[in-house]
């Protein structure tokens, strides 16, 4: 990365990291056509300038024991700076909100909640989002199926 611009071997570095984050840095120089020491300098650089956020594991929802998967769409009563955070800093320290989406249009959020059962999610949806003084209106549709998410970004 020079000057906080990605180069070619950067862009190759990230696409494989997309695709297996756990890859050992010996095979990912090969795969970059690069020795080993300067990917993991380029690694550090990546990780540092924040381009490389995190590394984490994609879980099954199912096999985990939290099959539903909703869509909320959430509308504010006042759109301030304040309140926008507000609600963004309690949606987001929620364990069932898997995305919190700040969008334009005719909502102020939208979120990807995952519950085990849809009965627990209108409960979350009752007790935790539609309580919260701000909010005036809501709307949920259930995923019926994950054609494709966390998808990687072509570089």
């Amino acid at each position: 990365m020079n000057n906080g611009k990605l180069d070619e071997i950067d862009r190759n570095i990230l696409n494989v990291l997309q695709q297996d984050g756990r890859i050992e840095t010996q095979e990912l120089a090969k795969r970059v056509n690069l020795s080993r020491t300067p990917v993991s300098l380029r690694l550090e650089k990546l990780v540092a300038s924040g381009v490389i956020r995190g590394f984490t594991a994609l879980l099954d929802r199912e096999k985990v024991g939290w099959p539903v998967l909703a869509v909320t769409h959430v509308k504010l009563e006042k759109q301030t700076t304040l309140l926008l955070a507000e609600f963004e800093e309690l949606a987001c320290g929620m364990p069932e909100v898997q995305a919190c989406l700040h969008v334009s249009g005719d909502w102020n959020f939208i979120m990807l909640v995952s519950s085990t059962t849809p009965q627990i999610y209108f409960n979350f949806l009752m007790e935790k989002i539609n309580c919260l003084p701000n909010v005036a209106h809501t709307d949920s549709s259930f995923v019926m199926k994950e054609a494709k998410s966390q998808g990687p970004l072509q570089l």
